[in-house]
């Protein structure tokens, strides 16, 4: 299903629903996020998001068959506050922290995305502009300032998130069933008046005694820097023994830390993104002037034979089918 509708005459919002099979273009339509998708585990890609925009209040929702790690800049006039739907099923982690049903999460707006959405996870995104949000915590009597915002993440209990969680999934149902409801401009009118008293009812209520400060894993520091440092030199991959070498660490504490966090071991992942970043440079280059293996040893890969395999086991088709598809699409 695709549907598409633009603010008309009388206001109406914009929805649009659509579904991909290209990576960067569903990480492209993630809005109002401005993010990076890395393919975690192997397969051909296929994702949907679904949007809607009553000005002032956006929903989002974002799912995809395949475990991905999405980075990137919020937008800096809206506050986001995500759910995951479905993660009872499936593993979604934001800064390192494991989120639960009960969870709000990525509102802090100085902080950029940073999320591992595992297989088949669903999550909805409320953005909220940050004047709206703010004049209406004045109106009733909360004081969600920057303090608040900084935290990112809270935990609620379930009865407390109960009825904002099942207006997330009323909208993200109506997103699959019927969303030409979400065009009407009354329907705008109407959510706007409910939802967003219930979003600051809610997260108002996290500065009692019934929400919890999430933390993160004890290793997730040392995961990122391994990842900046190696991906720092994507044309000579470090060894184990060399990435530990520059982190001043052991082995088995890099070890454990990358399989809490992405359930891989430090080489895997890591040749997992420079494989994502082989893909993305053939997206982008010409197939009259690049070779395939030009790109290919930017990142770090030498063999012709092993790296074709490895990306065709990783994304579901070859290189050189990814260079020239995109250019003709």
């Amino acid at each position: 299903m695709s549907l598409i509708s633009e603010y008309g005459s009388h206001n109406a919002p914009v929805v649009i629903t659509r579904q991909f099979h290209d990576l960067d273009a569903f990480a492209e339509a993630i809005k109002p996020l401005n993010v990076t998708a890395n393919q975690l585990t192997q397969g051909n890609f296929r994702g949907s998001v679904n949007f809607a925009d009553f000005r002032g209040l956006k929903f989002t929702d974002v799912n995809q068959n395949q475990a991905l790690k999405v980075t990137g800049p919020k937008a800096s006039d809206d506050l986001i506050f995500a759910i995951a739907l479905q993660s009872g099923q499936t593993q979604v982690m934001s800064y390192g922290c494991p989120i639960k049903k009960r969870d709000i999460f990525g509102f802090d707006p100085a902080r950029e995305t940073d999320v591992i959405a595992g297989k088949d996870s669903l999550i909805a995104i409320a953005s909220v502009n940050l004047s709206v949000f703010q004049s209406l915590c004045n109106q009733m009597g909360y004081d969600l300032g920057q303090k608040f915002l900084k935290q990112n993440l809270i935990r609620l209990h379930q009865a407390t998130l109960r009825s904002l969680r099942a207006y997330y999934q009323a909208i993200s149902q109506i997103f699959i069933s019927q969303p030409s409801l979400l065009t009407q401009p009354q329907m705008r009118s109407v959510i706007m008046e409910d939802f967003l008293p219930l979003l600051v009812n809610t997260v108002g209520k996290s500065r009692q005694k019934n929400s919890y400060r999430l933390k993160t894993f004890r290793r997730y520091s040392l995961v990122k820097q391994a990842e900046e440092i190696a991906l720092s030199f994507p044309d000579r991959p470090l060894t184990l023994q060399q990435l530990c070498n520059e982190l001043g660490t052991s082995s088995s504490a890099l070890s454990y830390g990358f399989r809490e966090i992405f359930g891989l071991s430090p080489m895997a992942y890591l040749k997992i993104q420079r494989l994502n970043g082989v893909r993305r440079a053939l997206r982008n280059s010409d197939p009259d002037t690049t070779m395939v293996m030009q790109v290919a040893h930017q990142w770090g890969f030498w063999s012709a034979g092993h790296f074709s395999r490895d990306y065709k086991k990783m994304f579901g088709d070859l290189p050189l089918q990814t260079l020239r598809t995109w250019h003709n699409s």
